[in-house]
């Protein structure tokens, strides 16, 4: 008897210990507006636990479908202050994606938005370039193509230093194996180039100073154009915006970049 007792309070014992473990387990893809199969969203929340654990910073995803008088960039704002990205309603480093399909008329919007280091990584320049590469995918209804970009661009972003532009075409894999072939063809060229020995001659060697004048010399002059080139003036008002910084209504600072699609 006193030994299944000892047994029933080890066991009774480990549970307890158990139970933080799995309340302390995350849950990265919110899809209120049910975008994703089912498929997809298990597929997508794994994907999310794995981003996030190696990047250290929780990347999310949320969709909405319902007006509810807030636009997403609102809605995003007080899911950080309500529930926040943790457990126990920790607030933490975080970036998020949000989906907005109840606009009126059938607009649809799109919101990225960093917290702390994601506000640091993915900035605002960041967060509006990340926006605007999503909406191909988002105008096409690929939804699931383009939560595979937003994790892979999200990464990217985390690995590059913020002052620097992630997308420069200087760290781009190919442009800068294209800069070490054309940088090793001069090197090997000028090997070659300079295996030929050496020229010791030039156009003094063979001129006879004494000897050698110019007769005569003339200036004729032959004809003169002008062109005029009229400057076109831009007076385009569009382009791009460049994000924003904003905070929530409980004082998070965070970065925004949006979009239509």
């Amino acid at each position: 008897m006193k030994k299944f007792l000892i047994t029933a309070g080890i066991l009774v014992l480990i549970s307890f210990l158990m139970l933080p473990a799995v309340s302390a387990e995350k849950q990265y893809i919110y899809d209120d507006a049910n975008i994703f199969t089912d498929n997809e969203r298990t597929d997508l929340e794994q994907r999310a636990a794995e981003y996030s654990e190696e990047n250290e910073i929780d990347i999310l995803i949320l969709t909405k479908d319902e007006s509810d008088g807030r636009d997403i960039q609102k809605y995003i704002d007080d899911f950080y202050d309500e529930q926040g990205p943790g457990y126990d309603g920790e607030h933490g480093d975080t970036v998020f994606m949000g989906l907005d399909f109840s606009g009126p008329s059938g607009e649809r919007d799109i919101a990225v938005s960093g917290f702390y280091k994601g506000e640091e990584y993915v900035g605002p320049e960041r967060a509006q370039q990340l926006a605007d590469d999503l909406v191909p995918d988002l105008r096409n209804n690929d939804y699931y193509d383009a939560s595979l970009l937003y994790f892979e661009k999200v990464e990217r972003y985390m690995g590059v230093n913020p002052s620097i532009n992630p997308d420069s075409i200087f760290l781009q894999t190919w442009f800068q194996l294209l800069a070490a072939v054309i940088i090793g063809a001069v090197i090997v060229g000028s090997m070659i180039f300079n295996m030929g020995g050496r020229v010791t001659t030039n156009a003094s060697t063979y001129l006879d100073a004494d000897n050698s004048r110019i007769k005569s010399k003339s200036d004729r002059y032959l004809r003169q154009t002008v062109t005029k080139t009229k400057i076109q003036k831009n007076n385009s008002g569009g382009g791009r915006g460049g994000g924003s910084i904003g905070r929530t209504g409980g004082g998070h600072s965070r970065s925004s970049g949006r979009a239509k699609f």
